[in-house]
């Protein structure tokens, strides 16, 4: 979609597109533009509260593309949406101010106190992360009643808040403690407040998580960023080489006893019962392995979390064999199957693949993912 065609779109009323849908589509394109037109679509799309459900989407997905514009023109149109009645409408508006990064006005921040106190979980929950991501350090009377609340979510980020503030290692603690349960939710959702944290003695605990690795690289990133010291920390890179063999695993949570079940768990939702296949297969016999790999990869390789395990594993296990797999998971530039391209980054360096040091190189100075960009540095220093 081209941004001209994007902005005839937007402009364009619900109730004369054969597919209403669209706007929200072009809206969402129109994040990545910079144009003063375009920002003048997202804006006009993002005022005043919409009846019409697909309106009220579109006017969702023009917040959220503000935000990644940054631009401070777009902040009176995004303070408004706080007013809103469509709670995912205010959860975006609140998003967005985070994204644009800029301090908040005292207006501001009485409405986003007011919503703590008035709004719905997930309103209370982005409200306190937008102070913990704001620094806005003056709210703990305010906000510590929440980290006792019944949902996991609010309390998690009133805990991150708290332990941000003051430091509480006992708060640091109940939060990393959600890190072994169960219910995956409850651990992604812990990883995230850890990074908001910003307390560098969660790290270990992050990298022994059985939560995906870019969301623990993301909230390590920010935790190290915060003190400018991330290059080559060992946590971080643990959680870019990624060992299934390293991370602790809820204890309710049972491994794979067969070949089949292997397969399920790859390609489970949950990346606790994903990383216990991936272990399975690593302490396989060295007879299976090899043919249990390549059949799952035939298999089942184009989805994107088998796919990750799979490059993950010939690297753990060193298997030349199996090397035209890490070269072609190296050089896959669809969106979907970037997490397979630090799995492969570390299995080059595990298998010596030293030919495909200019490969490495062009993707270090062309991402702008800095996950992928630190397991580059950290590989191309060694290989």
């Amino acid at each position: 979609m081209s941004e001209s065609n994007a902005v005839e779109l937007l402009n364009q009323p619900s109730g004369e597109l054969d597919n209403p849908g669209v706007k929200y589509i072009a809206a969402t394109r129109l994040g990545a533009c910079s144009s003063h037109e375009s920002l003048e679509a997202l804006i006009s799309a993002s005022t005043g509260d919409r009846e019409d459900i697909f309106d009220r989407i579109t006017r969702r997905k023009s917040i959220e593309a503000l935000g990644r514009r940054k631009d401070p023109s777009s902040l009176p149109v995004i303070h408004e949406a706080l007013s809103s009645d469509d709670d995912p409408t205010v959860v975006n508006a609140v998003d967005a101010l985070i994204t644009i990064g800029l301090p908040l006005t005292a207006d501001v921040k009485t409405t986003l106190l007011t919503l703590l106190l008035q709004g719905s979980a997930a309103i209370q929950r982005v409200s306190i992360q937008c102070f913990s991501r704001l620094d806005v350090d003056d709210c703990a009377p305010q906000i510590a009643p929440f980290e006792a609340h019944t949902d996991y979510l609010v309390s998690g980020a009133a805990l991150a808040y708290l332990v941000r503030c003051t430091g509480s290692l006992e708060r640091l603690e109940s939060l990393s403690a959600r890190l072994s349960d169960i219910t995956v939710g409850i651990r992604r959702a812990a990883v995230i407040d850890l990074g908001d944290a910003g307390h560098e003695a969660s790290l270990s605990a992050l990298a022994s998580s059985a939560v995906s690795m870019p969301l623990r690289a993301k909230s390590a990133l920010r935790i190290l960023g915060r003190n400018q010291q991330y290059r080559l920390n060992p946590f971080l890179q643990a959680i870019l080489i990624d060992d299934p063999r390293l991370l602790a695993y809820p204890s309710e949570l049972t491994p794979p006893l067969s070949l089949d079940s292997i397969c399920d768990y790859l390609r489970h939702r949950d990346e606790g019962k994903q990383y216990l296949g991936a272990n399975a297969l690593l302490h396989l016999g060295s007879t299976e392995q090899h043919q249990a790999i390549l059949d799952i990869w035939n298999e089942h390789g184009s989805d994107y979390g088998v796919h990750y395990l799979i490059t993950n594993v010939i690297g753990q296990l060193r298997l030349q064999s199996l090397s035209d797999l890490v070269i072609e998971a190296l050089n896959n530039t669809e969106p979907q199957y970037a997490k397979s391209r630090i799995a492969a980054v570390w299995a080059c360096l595990s298998l010596g693949l030293k030919d495909t040091r200019p490969t490495i190189e062009r993707l270090f100075l062309e991402t702008h993912w800095d996950a992928l960009k630190q397991s580059c540095f950290s590989v191309l220093k060694q290989l």
